[in-house]
């Protein structure tokens, strides 16, 4: 049985845990207020905030329904659009949308209020910058981008933060005041045991955009893999239950890389980052995973229940990995960089952002003066799997930074692939967009 709090009470459902929560809400609940639109979490229709109880109190998050298992949903507090304001009422930001004509057809209304309700609650920062970033996954064609912002601006100036953000959100009027409630709710509701399945998630951003995902009632084995990031010994240690968004907020990360955020922020929409883990990135092996990238430049290491191997020797093929039956990733763990070490990443798809990417890559380099004293590069999109760059980076190791060592860079790592003429480009335009890539990270402009 699955037991969770569904906007304002209790829920318990035989249901098959595999089926997606857009279905359950629609078909089963009859809330129809969360809309379905792509079904892969491109457009945001079905945005839902989901919250879960941690030490420290609930922690919010808006994510996109259809990627959702509702096996995902026990023990914790589901909110749909019909949960965030008292009936015949409407919540700030509902009534900004109507007094600045910012919904037209309304179709794709409702998850842009569940989006924005998700980052009031969830937000590091209450700006109108993070609002707004906070709708990069929900497109509408009708409506008009320039009275959402007004809409938008126009809550936030009256927006006041404080140290209990729920109670704050309460106070102001943005949740109702049953959400102050929800901690002991969700504390009396036990956990679920959960038999090992036949369909492996983490987050379920790549199970679940399969049109076919839960529909058998198929029981999904969540991999309750660690999250948070930290330093051990020398090593940074990530659990594989890390989601994106996790990432972008590790106060690890922010110190260490403070200028890969933009690159993490263009992987996926907010409602993806909150979703998507590392460990699931990994493990999917698709050539052009965005976190396997940037930790093969990192030289990570892979680590499961029964051991450790570099993550650079992990893919054997396309779509082939080293784990053995019933092994799962619990964790990864990169060398804590030298001091004056600078990582970049790079994403070059059709569109800038919430896209595949053609040809992704990362580095990270250490210099002395002009000298090189390590490089490690790697490379997406133009091999079967996620590339590290062995000959370039060997080749960079103690020489001087001039163009023509950039050059041959460059050229030894074209050497190195053997990219695929497909939808996202021809092997020829991959090339030469990973010989670009190489020059941009080794400082000699490209994309």
């Amino acid at each position: 049985m699955i037991e969770f709090l569904l906007n304002d009470r209790t829920v318990t459902t035989g249901c098959p845990g595999g089926i997606r929560v857009l279905d359950w809400l629609r078909n089963e609940a009859g809330l129809t207020g969360t809309r379905e639109g792509c079904r892969e979490g491109d457009c945001g229709a079905c945005t839902v905030v989901l919250g879960s109880l941690e030490d420290n109190g609930m922690r919010y998050r808006a994510v996109c329904s259809c990627l959702l298992p509702l096996s995902a949903v026990h023990r914790s507090h589901l909110v749909t659009i019909e949960g965030i304001s008292a009936p015949g009422k409407l919540s700030p930001f509902q009534k900004a949308f109507v007094e600045e004509c910012a919904s037209q057809c309304g179709f794709c209304t409702p998850g842009m209020i569940m989006s924005l309700t998700g980052f009031l609650l969830g937000s590091r920062e209450l700006t109108i910058e993070n609002a707004m970033e906070s709708l990069d996954g929900n497109i509408c064609r009708c409506t008009g981008y320039a009275s959402v912002r007004r809409a938008v601006e126009s809550v936030m100036a009256g927006i006041r933060g404080g140290s209990d953000r729920v109670a704050a959100m309460v106070e102001q009027g943005h949740v109702p005041e049953y959400f102050n409630e929800v901690p002991s709710i969700l504390g009396a509701i036990g956990e679920r045991s959960v038999t090992r399945g036949t369909m492996p998630v983490a987050g379920g951003t790549d199970v679940y955009v399969h049109p076919d995902a839960g529909a058998s009632g198929e029981e999904p084995f969540f991999i309750q893999a660690p999250a948070g990031i930290n330093i051990e010994g020398g090593m940074v240690l990530a659990g594989a239950g890390t989601t994106v968004e996790e990432i972008r907020e590790s106060p690890v990360f922010r110190e260490l890389f403070p200028d890969i955020d933009g690159f993490l922020a263009r992987v996926a929409s907010t409602q993806i980052r909150s979703l998507a883990t590392i460990g699931g990135n990994i493990v999917n092996a698709s050539p052009i995973g965005d976190l396997a990238v940037l930790f093969l430049a990192l030289g990570a290491t892979v680590h499961t229940g029964r051991r450790s191997l570099p993550l650079k020797e992990f893919y054997l093929g396309y779509k082939k990995t080293d784990l053995d039956e019933g092994e799962i990733i619990e964790s990864i763990s990169f060398p804590l960089p030298r001091e004056g070490a600078r990582l970049s990443a790079l994403k070059v798809c059709k569109r800038e952002y919430l896209d595949i990417a053609s040809v992704n890559s990362a580095a990270l380099l250490v210099l002395q003066g002009s000298s090189v004293r390590s490089a490690s590069l790697s490379a997406g999109g133009v091999y079967p799997y996620p590339l590290f760059l062995e000959a370039a980076s060997s080749f960079l190791q103690g020489r001087e930074l001039t163009e023509s060592t950039i050059l041959e860079a460059a050229d030894i790592a074209a050497g190195e692939i053997s990219p695929i003429s497909d939808i996202r480009g021809s092997a020829e335009y991959k090339t030469e967009l990973l010989r670009s890539q190489i020059m941009a990270h080794l400082g000699h402009g490209g994309v």
